[in-house]
């Protein structure tokens, strides 16, 4: 075919020369741990009682979702249908908890991040300062 690239020939936006540089070790210097900047690090998570509080939110949203989806589909029907309310209060108790566990999952990173920047910053005075100048 004549519309394939011969290797030899290369493309004109490749690089001749090796694009990655290798530094010898004596280049990288050793850092002390001494000087190393202290960093403060935020929590990692929301506090146990707060998880344990969504815990029980999604597990009632679920169950009011449940008793919406049974009670909308007995209203509606006529005669046995257990199936059918069965089937609705399951729908109803997923989409229930999903949406709990959603808004749930919502505020506890909210308050997980109110809480870290509510913190006061440690500064330590050891990193590089740089005043601005005003031109």
């Amino acid at each position: 075919m004549t519309d394939e690239i011969d290797p030899k020939d290369g493309d004109s936006s490749e690089h001749k020369e090796s694009s990655i540089e290798i530094i010898p070790n004596s280049k990288i210097g050793k850092f002390d741990v001494a000087n190393l900047p202290i960093t403060a690090t935020p929590m990692s998570g929301p506090s146990k009682p707060s998880q344990a509080m969504a815990f029980g939110s999604i597990l009632l949203g679920g169950l009011c979702g449940g008793l919406i989806g049974f009670a909308f589909t007995d209203l509606q029907c006529s005669g046995s249908c257990a199936g059918a309310s069965g089937i609705s209060a399951l729908i109803g108790a997923i989409v229930g908890a999903g949406g709990v566990g959603v808004v749930s999952i919502l505020a506890l990173r909210a308050m997980n991040e109110w809480k870290s920047k509510s913190e006061p910053q440690i500064d330590t005075g050891n990193g590089p300062q740089q005043d601005s100048i005003d031109d």
